[in-house]
């Protein structure tokens, strides 16, 4: 048993390479519909990470990055629709850019307090932003409510692009994206912005401007959720204000909480996992998946503080087990 335990983490890269050539594989065996949930929940998963740079790492559980997810969206949308650039390099720079922008000016605002009270107030800024692309004639398009029309961007490789093959593409840069964060994670930034999470007072005792680090960790993780936006945009064909409010704020968070804060691939996993289950509950009863989700943040809330009395208990049910050949 305790030679299994050692192996696992030491193992744990190259199953997670495994998964990717597996994943990778799949348009060969799944559907197109099922390609195009694939992606869907890939690029959720990349959201869902951004945000626990954040959370998980610099503890400041935002309300408001759906939002941010947005400005990438409706940047690189608004870039193609009415500016006739398709680039995929040029759309996602831009959509960076724009988030970092926007992260910077939330930060400021939403760092002056602490607590439940920056929860509310990223949730503010975040309603803020969806309804200015509510009323904003400026982020319609075509009639509608939304930017419409947004098609899948040219890398200028002359790729013919079909749900499969771009499946595989956003699976690439969900992998690009999970080993950036990977690395922010544990860089000298990621160490300084856990300790400011873990013990503020005796990081600044030690120097460290604690604002700073957080400021940088909002910047960040919004920047990064605001390119996964653009790959959104990009996958849906269009962003509307729906896809930037509350709701969907919310659904990141649960992501983030049900695959583990501040863990490895477990906030990523979750965004997969949430977005499976919102669809298939949908497929089941499109009236009651609201309340499917709903329970699932209910039984999420109960159990959040009791993550260490569920992990110890599954420890000691498995050291009960029988224990067979070698150890």
């Amino acid at each position: 048993m305790n030679t299994v335990k050692n192996l696992l983490p030491a193992r744990l890269p190259f199953l997670a390479l495994a998964a990717v050539v597996l994943a990778f594989l799949l348009p060969f065996m799944i559907s197109s519909q099922m390609e195009s949930l694939l992606t869907r929940a890939l690029i959720f998963a990349v959201m869902a990470a951004s945000l626990d740079l954040a959370y998980g790492q610099a503890g400041l559980i935002s309300l408001g990055h759906a939002a941010l997810a947005g400005v990438g969206g409706y940047t690189a949308g608004l870039l193609m629709v009415q500016g006739g650039i398709d680039s995929f390099w040029i759309g996602m720079l831009a959509a960076g850019a724009a988030a970092a922008v926007a992260s910077l000016i939330f930060a400021l605002i939403s760092l002056r307090t602490k607590g439940l009270y920056f929860i509310l107030v990223t949730l503010a800024l975040g309603q803020g932003m969806a309804n200015l692309a509510q009323q904003w004639d400026v982020l319609k398009t075509g009639g509608a409510e939304a930017v419409v029309g947004i098609m899948w961007p040219s890398l200028g490789f002359g790729e013919e692009w079909n749900p499969g093959t771009f499946y595989q593409f956003v699976l690439v840069v969900c992998v690009v994206a999970m080993w950036i964060i990977l690395r922010i994670g544990g860089s000298p930034l990621g160490l300084a912005m856990r300790g400011t999470r873990d013990n503020d007072e005796r990081m600044q005792a030690l120097g460290y401007n604690t604002y700073r680090y957080r400021v940088a960790a909002l910047v960040v993780s919004g920047t990064l959720t605001g390119m996964a936006g653009a790959l959104f945009a990009y996958h849906s064909g269009l962003i509307a204000p729906s896809n930037i409010g509350l709701e969907t704020s919310g659904l990141l968070v649960l992501m983030v909480i049900i695959g583990g804060t501040g863990t490895r691939y477990g906030p990523a996993l979750g965004g997969i996992f949430v977005v499976l289950l919102e669809f298939y509950a949908t497929e089941v009863s499109q009236a009651r998946a609201p309340l499917l989700i709903g329970l699932l943040f209910i039984v999420t809330a109960l159990t959040f503080h009791r993550r260490a009395a569920l992990a110890a208990w599954v420890r000691r049910v498995t050291r009960r087990s029988p224990q067979h050949g070698l150890t």
